[in-house]
């Protein structure tokens, strides 16, 4: 019987390290926390099915813990090189365990610990681990999304295209940026934007907000194409964010208040996305305000706290106004087979004047 052959079995090694004892009583360590990764086929019959999973952490773990007790093995560092030496062994037999711990002839090992014993070890120990283990939160920043046209302005900082990364939905992340249009390069204009936009769901608004001496990339994020509607439109995934400086995410959030006045305000709240002849705009208030709001020239845009979306004014505190240099739209590139989520090359529909 050739089980583990190029295999290794170990123990997650925190709550080990941590009540590591000189003498390696089996009671210390939480079986609970054991995996056992192996490489082809390394496990049969002895854990073909979960009920053997744990006589196999049960017989492994008290056939090893023979050795390292043999061995004089009093920290963790030490256990482990022992064990990984021995397993990763391609002499490593499963069946001389099995035959040390199972003698066919007289009695088992002295110093196997019993089942009991071994649940009992599981149980103290996840009710210290809840206690001790300490809450690791991992802030380390996304991969940043690439880009499909070296014609991109304000998607080039790695920090912007982390940030996207990290703010759109789930099913959209291992996505690219593929450059639809820009006030560069197509002309600025809210007839050039429609032209260029409104075949792609999904696409990110960049802006260059400019406020005095100051400048602030925002932008949002659009789950429909921008055609000229005279409804609202879109959905909850839409979200409205600043890049830089300070970078910063407003997604929308339903209020579930019930009341007749809450009622009036979600109709408000769920003013998504707005597309005019003369502005775009996504996020509404009572009294006509946008949480994001761009004229017909794409010269001059507003930005006040929205409904739904609770937003602050994206270019910064007290600037609700503000000049626009660059703006540019991305569309989302699958990597995986570079195909476009979302682009419909044979657009039927003519919205406008619904």
């Amino acid at each position: 019987m050739k089980l583990l052959h190029e295999g290794y079995f170990a123990f997650h090694g925190h709550i080990f390290s941590r009540r590591m004892q000189s003498n390696l009583s089996p009671g210390i360590v939480s079986m609970s926390t054991c995996t056992v990764r192996s490489e082809g086929k390394s496990l049969n019959t002895c854990v073909d099915s979960t009920k053997n999973v744990l006589f196999f952490f049960h017989l492994l773990f008290a056939s090893t813990l023979l050795i390292a007790q043999s061995l004089f093995l009093t920290d963790s560092e030490s256990w482990w090189r022992e064990i990984r030496s021995r397993t990763l062994s391609p002499a490593f037999s499963f069946k001389k365990h099995l035959d040390l711990m199972y003698p066919k002839f007289g009695k088992i090992a002295k110093r196997y610990p019993k089942r009991r014993g071994l649940r009992r070890a599981m149980k103290y120990n996840e009710s210290w681990a809840l206690e001790n283990m300490p809450i690791y939160i991992d802030e380390t920043p996304p991969k940043p999304m690439g880009f499909t046209s070296d014609k991109c302005a304000l998607a080039k900082p790695a920090s912007v295209r982390s940030n996207l990364a990290k703010w759109l939905p789930p099913s959209l992340k291992s996505t690219q940026l593929d450059l639809i249009y820009s006030t560069e390069i197509h002309g600025r204009s809210l007839a050039a934007f429609y032209n260029e936009c409104q075949r792609s769901k999904n696409t990110v608004v960049l802006i260059e907000a400019l406020t005095g001496s100051t400048s602030a990339t925002i932008g949002m994020f659009a789950s429909h194409a921008w055609n000229i509607n005279s409804n609202s439109y879109g959905d909850g995934e839409c979200f409205l964010f600043r890049s830089n400086p300070n970078p910063k995410c407003f997604h929308w959030v339903p209020d579930f208040a019930g009341s007749m006045d809450a009622l009036e305000s979600q109709a408000v709240s769920e003013q998504f996305m707005v597309a005019r002849k003369d502005f775009i705009a996504m996020g509404a208030n009572e009294d006509g305000t946008n949480g994001l709001h761009l004229d017909q020239e794409l010269v001059r845009g507003e930005s006040h706290p929205a409904l739904g979306f609770k937003n602050e004014p994206l270019p910064g505190e007290n600037h609700e106004t503000f000049d626009i240099g660059v703006v540019e739209v991305y569309r989302l590139i699958r990597e995986i087979d570079g195909k476009a989520i979302g682009h419909d090359d044979t657009l039927v529909w003519d919205l406008e004047g619904l």
